[in-house]
């Protein structure tokens, strides 16, 4: 690990634990803690990943993988990194790959300060994120769009300065076609809805937003004007499906620290509790060998590594079914933080499980061919 690397891996760990790892209640607080917001902007945790122009610190996705794994290990709370890191992927990737000089001038700088939270805005209710059902819209007039329609389930929506809004802006013959414009949070026409109740990752915050013939000008369209499904949506959910591989391996090295120090703090351990907790410590090396190397290959520009993030999705598999086993053995009482990071990391594992599996069954289907 570079010193760079070093810097940021140990700036994060020492945040969590002054700031997150003293707050057990976190794991199942039901308002977001703007306090704790607040301490990482002034830390400089979102400037990593945000270009110097811009007032960020520089780095890239490795450094956002590395950043995340020492948050959740040192604060074991999983849902505050999600924030985190999604935010910081938002501005790295969206606004920072495709928006304008002006755009990035705006927001990045904003963002890197922490005083500009970003959303993005593709799912909607009862429709999910699946192109052909989509409905929000943007029409044009008098030269500028009109936006209408409804998104759900939005990381940071709640708490969020700007929406980045995917909407349906046409059609290519059987193919629709998506554009994405920046929508502040005070816009005409736009309503933000309460945070939703949801049982897993908190005090991560999500929720929805009504647009209700929303304006925006053309100055607002981020990236190219049809195409944000491609551009946009699609290597989105693939950069993070390998950047939110760092809070996983912080949760499991957590866990596989408190295994450890349960059994040593017993008269003598047994043969099997000492091979199976051996057998984690040698899976979670593997994982973090397979996690930094896809976000290497993001880094480097290369094509992201799909088999990459599939290994990754059934090793952690295999991790938690082992920890689970050892923790029904030792019978222990853990702290309310290590219960909470457990449901957690089992709920995102769930929501993680059918895209490895449609990803795994297209890589069976090219090697039949």
């Amino acid at each position: 690990m570079t010193g760079a690397k070093t810097d940021i891996r140990n700036s994060a760990a020492a945040f969590a634990a002054r700031h997150i790892a003293l707050r057990p209640d976190l794991g199942a607080a039901a308002e977001f803690p703007a306090d704790i917001w607040k301490e990482m902007a002034r830390a400089g945790l979102f400037k990593i990943g945000i270009a110097e122009a811009f007032g960020g610190a520089g780095g890239g996705y490795a450094d956002l993988l590395t950043a995340g794994e020492a948050f959740v290990e040192s604060g074991r709370n999983l849902g505050l990194a999600v924030s985190w890191l999604y935010q910081q992927m938002l501005a790295r990737f969206v606004v920072g790959g495709f928006g304008t000089p002006p755009q990035q001038r705006q927001y990045l700088t904003a963002a890197a300060a922490g005083e500009c939270t970003l959303s993005f805005a593709v799912s909607e209710p009862g429709l999910g994120a699946r192109p052909k059902l989509l409905a929000t819209e943007a029409r044009r007039k008098d030269g500028g769009y009109l936006l209408s329609g409804e998104k759900t389930y939005l990381t940071n929506g709640p708490i969020a300065d700007l929406f980045i809004v995917v909407a349906v802006t046409g059609n290519d013959g059987s193919r629709r076609r998506f554009t994405a414009f920046m929508v502040p949070r005070g816009a005409a026409g736009v309503t933000v809805g309460p945070p939703l109740e949801v049982n897993f990752l908190k005090p991560s915050p999500h929720g929805g937003i009504r647009l209700d013939a929303c304006p925006v000008l053309p100055q607002a369209v981020l990236g190219r004007e049809g195409a944000a499904w491609t551009d946009l949506v699609v290597p989105l959910g693939e950069i993070e499906d390998i950047v939110m591989m760092g809070p996983t391996l912080g949760g499991m090295a957590a866990e596989l620290a408190a295994l450890a120090k349960t059994i040593a703090n017993r008269p003598s351990a047994t043969d099997a509790q000492e091979e199976a907790l051996g057998a984690l410590g040698s899976l979670l090396a593997a994982l973090r060998a397979v996690a930094r190397e896809a976000a290497d290959c993001l880094d480097r520009g290369e094509p992201t590594p799909v088999a990459l993030t599939v290994a990754f999705a059934r090793m952690a598999a295999d991790f938690h079914t082992a920890a689970a086993r050892l923790r029904d053995v030792l019978a222990a009482a853990w702290p309310d933080a290590n219960v909470y990071l457990q449901r957690d990391m089992e709920a995102m594992g769930a929501l993680k499980k059918r895209v490895a599996q449609i990803r795994q069954k297209k890589i069976g289907l090219a090697l039949l061919k």
